[in-house]
């Protein structure tokens, strides 16, 4: 048996020529897969209409974000910002996570897999192989958020209380990583738990703990329900090798990055914020030919 899978990149403007690698490298790449649909800021579809194609759709975020929420002119403090009454200012970030949300359960294949616009494939990968079996993997760091560390026990608290869950005890496991798969059918089960435990619209909710993590929420839904635990397989190996941080990586930093991939492994992300350059990884994902 084997599912149709679709592709989400949320993107925006500053993360425009990464995303454009992303996608030569998933048509160069690619396989299995239905869609790939790019969600964009409404004001930057332009930029972004460039990147569509047979199988890539740009998709307008505010078709998927709730209608209270209006983005803030960006002289705002200087930032782009979004809001709706009841609920702290939030910015990008936080929106990207609704959109995967809101994209996950208005397309129609029965399985998605989130790329981030910093994914780079270097390798041939069968999507359909990897996400549309029986059970999907459920990517998982057993026991890697401490209670003293930033910003992950809050979002783990934040994704208990909305899926009206007892708070988490620590350390807890981490389900927050690059390609990460999501079954839609539990996606649905997700948001009308939360609704369910809110009282109110999930992406309402969601804005209104102002801290949360999309993909914490997921995996704690599936693990703290022994239904939806049953539905997937747990890994602790992404086929996406990450350079979370540290300094620009030059030729032979990359070269020595890339040579840790395992053979599971067919594709690299390198966080934008660590200033690598991006002629590095198109070198890497396209070797330019030596001359004559």
């Amino acid at each position: 048996m084997s599912l149709s899978v679709a592709l989400i990149t949320p993107s925006y403007s500053g993360d425009f020529e990464s995303c454009r690698l992303l996608c030569e490298t998933v048509d160069a790449y690619v396989s299995g897969y239905e869609t790939h649909y790019v969600v964009a800021p409404d004001h930057e579809l332009g930029m972004f209409a460039a990147l569509a194609g047979p199988r890539r759709r740009i998709v307008a975020e505010s078709t998927l974000l709730p209608s209270p929420l209006h983005r803030l002119p960006p002289t705002w403090k200087g930032r782009q910002y979004y809001w709706m009454r009841g609920a702290l200012p939030v910015r990008g970030w936080h929106t990207q996570q609704l959109r995967k949300f809101g994209m996950a359960v208005t397309q129609p294949a029965a399985r998605v897999v989130f790329l981030d616009s910093d994914n780079v494939f270097v390798r041939p990968f069968d999507v359909s192989g990897y996400a549309g079996g029986e059970t999907p993997p459920l990517h998982c760091d057993p026991a890697a958020i401490r209670a003293e560390d930033t910003g992950h026990p809050r979002w783990l608290q934040s994704a208990h209380r909305l899926l009206g869950l007892d708070a988490p005890s620590f350390p807890a496991d981490d389900f927050i990583g690059q390609m990460i798969v999501w079954d839609v059918a539990v996606v649905r089960q997700v948001l009308a738990r939360i609704e369910q435990v809110t009282g109110t619209n999930w992406a309402v909710a969601m804005l209104r703990q102002h801290a949360f993590s999309e993909y914490l929420i997921y995996g704690a839904a599936v693990t703290g329900d022994p239904a939806l635990r049953a539905r997937h397989r747990i890994t602790t190996v992404s086929p996406c090798l990450t350079y979370w941080q540290g300094p620009a990586l030059d030729a032979a930093g990359l070269a020595r990055f890339v040579a840790q991939l395992a053979p599971e492994q067919s594709a690299i992300a390198v966080q934008s914020f660590t200033r690598t350059p991006l002629r590095l990884l198109r070198d890497l994902a396209f070797p330019p030919r030596l001359a004559a």
